[in-house]
């Protein structure tokens, strides 16, 4: 299973599970300045919701309109970072 955190535009992500580049679910929602606690609240909420373990996604990665020298994409790769480590 793989988890992508898709930034429709500004303050709007949307996370995607696919297995084997099938998209299984979606979760859209919005943030402000809190996308550290909103990211981790929807990622724990789609993954319960499709009863999969966090630890046992094949890759997350980030895509969609997003600056990558923004708060927002280095809050996200930091959280991908943290997957990892865990792992």
């Amino acid at each position: 299973m793989d988890l992508i955190i898709y930034f429709k535009k500004i303050g709007e992500i949307e996370l995607q599970l696919k297995h084997d580049g099938v998209l299984t679910d979606t979760l859209a929602f919005e943030f402000e300045a809190n996308l550290d606690s909103v990211l981790i609240a929807a990622v724990d909420k789609i993954m319960k919701r499709n009863k999969i373990e966090t630890l046992s996604l094949k890759t997350v990665k980030v895509s969609g309109k997003v600056n990558k020298e923004s708060s927002a994409y280095k809050i996200a790769q930091t959280f991908i970072e943290a997957i990892k480590a865990s792992k």
